[in-house]
């Protein structure tokens, strides 16, 4: 008898529980449990069921402890708030067919604040879209979805109409982008410790566990083995919140929710990761961000790329969080990201990386720190410019000018709006004092989509100050490149607009005297578009145009640093590299078919390989014998018989500069011989024809010491091999 006590009453508080929990029999709904759908709405052509709307949901949830807050935060979400121009007008267009597939967005009006209801009708994204149709349910009986999965999330984001993709260029094909990507495809680990990060469910549950020792002490397998998925990191009843929220330190907002989010499972920039902070897979460096996603404060080297973490954006201006791919120590991936690692852009990073990965033993805690700890000693970015301003002003040699190009906050404020920019504007306070940008994605792209910023037409900055000593002072003024009285504009190049806003050139034969090269660093679209930048010192009364390179080459190729540099199948190659290797480690030439558009096949004006390696080298020691001859040196006596170097550039003759300025060309700009090809050898050739004997008569006779020394220069200059002389080209 007291056996069977105990199981009605075990049957009676089952039953009040149940009710409790997700019934509609008490607060404001009433009794619910025989309530009829709204007609209107019609049934789930699929089940059958019929739609109650939304206003139905809400009105029993709004109630209960644990799914009140889930209700306002729907009524708040974008779900509910969209825009003031997706209304009920919009059903001839096809807009409903997501906005407000069963029509109860209307019945939710006056649930909101009435400033958020558009005039012709409020379009919404109701429960029963989600859930399934809730007919049979009303508290006590089934729902459909109770969880929504990828399906329900892909039904309307996926494949997007072209009409809002000006708008929303990040947001198409989401659902075909994930069921491809890692976070889909990769194994499902439901056991302990693994299941926070590698289920759906766990990663939901687990959110908070933060170090080693919860994570040893609380995370356990999970009652569900589905993949990471949309509801993980999403929150779908607060349209665009995600899985955390703001990081606070004492109050303080110390990083933004997607940082948060992201983190839960992607670890951070964490100091030792022998540390209980690390968590877990201390010992496989690339599964932590922090093995390129951190720059060390203290050196002079970038250790990697420093994250906004306060950013709303902090992950995505770089990575499509729905399209993740291979992360693999062991097989070389062709991510962009991985591209941008070993581009100049980023100090070709990934080659220290690489280095430090290969001195240690494989998957351990000290290959991880060595990893992390491996950073570029490029110039251009590292210890060269110190662009990290924590009380908003430069402590650079040279000031904030030149955060226009060397910084990614700079290079994106310029080329979003030319016009409007305002160096002192940029804000790097999220940087430590120290620390320093590269060129990141968000540069150059205004999304993670590839789309580019358009600065238009470009104008350059002249990087040099009126008496040509590179922007000495403590607050230089920016001027404009210009050529006899004119600014300099070099013509909308499309896409590489971008790249020339930078590579363009800092400054040409009109600017001040200086004992830098006044082009600046790598300033190869003055080479490309040397009619209009003039960077080279040209000679009074010399012809510097080819005629058939002006009217049929390379200034006619359309996006043309685009067009050779970035050909590498339909990612494009962020390496920007012209030659690579094939799986056999041949070089190779993946801009070949590009070239040879113009230059003939199977002649001698084909660009093969070899063809390149031949006008470099002798690019290049042309550059080498002109400063030989610069230098006075023995055997390569100029007719001033003095050194011309950095100390009296600015104060010998002006042919005699005009040299030392070509010279310093070739170290500046390295694809000068294929860029322009014409125009640097003409340069060069005229430049040694004056430094030899002071006067200029088209001809060149080198001597047998010459020949010796560089004979690929007297070869690529043109001379005559019976004689020793080379006329101008």
């Amino acid at each position: 008898m007291k056996v069977k006590h105990w199981l009605s009453f075990f049957v009676v508080l089952c039953s009040i529980l149940l009710l409790t929990a997700c019934g509609s029999n008490s607060g404001s709904g009433g009794d619910q449990s025989a309530a009829p759908a709204d007609d209107d709405l019609g049934s789930d052509t699929d089940t059958g069921i019929e739609y109650v709307g939304a206003a139905t949901c809400i009105d029993c949830h709004e109630d209960f402890s644990w799914s009140a807050e889930i209700v306002e935060e729907y009524l708040q979400g974008k779900h509910v708030i969209h825009s003031d121009h997706i209304t009920q007008a919009n059903a001839a267009d096809g807009c409903l067919d997501c906005h407000d597939p069963i029509g109860d967005g209307p019945g939710l009006a006056g649930l909101i604040d009435p400033t958020n209801v558009p005039a012709d009708g409020l379009a919404a994204v109701g429960c029963e879209n989600c859930h399934g149709a809730g007919g049979e349910h009303y508290g006590v009986g089934p729902i459909p979805m109770a969880e929504p999965g990828i399906a329900e999330c892909a039904a309307c984001h996926d494949e997007l109409p072209e009409s809002h993709l000006p708008h929303h260029p990040e947001a198409s094909s989401i659902g075909t982008n994930y069921v491809a990507s890692r976070h889909f495809t990769a194994s499902v680990r439901n056991e302990a410790l693994c299941s926070k990060c590698h289920t759906d469910l766990g990663g939901r549950l687990y959110k908070d566990v933060s170090t080693k020792a919860q994570l040893e002490a609380t995370v356990m397998p999970v009652a569900s083995d589905e993949p990471v998925q949309c509801r993980t990191c999403h929150n779908p009843h607060n349209a665009g919140g995600l899985l955390m929220e703001e990081m606070e330190d004492h109050g303080t907002v110390v990083g933004s929710a997607e940082y948060a989010t992201c983190l839960t499972c992607h670890m951070s920039d964490r100091d030792d990761p022998s540390s209980d902070a690390w968590m877990y897979h201390a010992d496989r460096f690339y599964r932590l961000i922090t093995d390129t996603h951190y720059d060390d404060p203290t050196t002079q080297e970038i250790e990697g790329y420093v994250v906004n973490k306060l950013s709303d954006r902090s992950c995505r201006d770089c990575h499509d969080v729905h399209t993740v791919m291979e992360i693999s120590a062991s097989s070389g991936t062709t991510t962009i990201n991985d591209q941008w690692a070993q581009s100049p852009h980023a100090g070709h990073l990934s080659e220290a990386k690489a280095v430090a990965q290969e001195s240690e033993v494989d998957r351990t805690t000290a290959q991880t720190v060595a990893v992390k700890a491996a950073g570029s000693a490029s110039e251009a970015f590292a210890g060269h410019y110190n662009f990290s301003y924590p009380d908003g002003e430069a402590t650079g040699n040279y000031g904030r000018v030149c955060e226009r190009c060397h910084t990614s906050t700079g290079a994106k404020n310029y080329l979003t709006d030319p016009s409007a920019y305002d160096r002192t504007a940029n804000d790097l306070s999220y940087l430590e004092d120290g620390q320093r940008e590269m060129i990141y994605c968000w540069a150059c792209h205004s999304d993670n989509s590839g789309n580019l910023r358009d600065p238009g037409y470009v104008t350059l900055l002249d990087v040099n100050d009126s008496v040509g000593n590179f922007f000495a002072g403590a607050d230089p003024v920016e001027k404009i490149v210009t050529y006899q009285g004119e600014t300099v504009v070099i013509p909308d190049q499309g896409s590489s607009n971008v790249c020339l806003a930078c590579h363009g050139g800092g400054g040409n034969m009109d600017s001040a005297p200086s004992a830098r090269f006044v082009g600046h660093h790598a300033p190869a679209g003055g080479s490309l578009f040397s009619e209009y930048v003039h960077m080279g010192h040209e000679y009074p009364g010399l012809n510097y145009e080819f005629d058939y390179f002006s009217e049929h080459g390379h200034g006619t190729i359309e996006n043309p640093c685009v067009s050779c540099h970035m050909v590498d199948g339909e990612t494009k190659n962020h390496t920007f590299a012209i030659m690579g290797e094939d799986d056999l480690g041949n070089v190779t030439l993946p801009t070949k078919g590009v070239c040879n558009t113009c230059h003939i096949p199977d002649s001698s004006y084909e660009v093969t390989v070899d063809m390149l390696e031949e006008e470099k080298s002798g690019y290049e020691e042309s550059g080498e014998l002109l400063g030989e001859v610069l230098a006075n040196t023995a055997g390569y006596a100029n007719y001033l018989s003095t050194v011309v170097d950095s100390t009296n550039a600015t104060t010998v003759a002006d042919n005699a500069y005009y040299a030392y300025q070509n010279r310093l060309y070739v170290e500046e700009e390295k694809g000068g011989y294929a860029h322009n090809r014409y125009y640097v050898k003409r340069l060069l050739f005229d430049s040694i024809d004056v430094m030899m004997d002071g006067s200029m008569d088209g001809t060149i006779t080198f001597t047998p010491q010459m020949i010796n020394d560089y004979s690929e220069a007297c070869h690529w200059l043109g001379m005559d091999e019976s004689t020793g002389a080379a006329a101008r080209p």
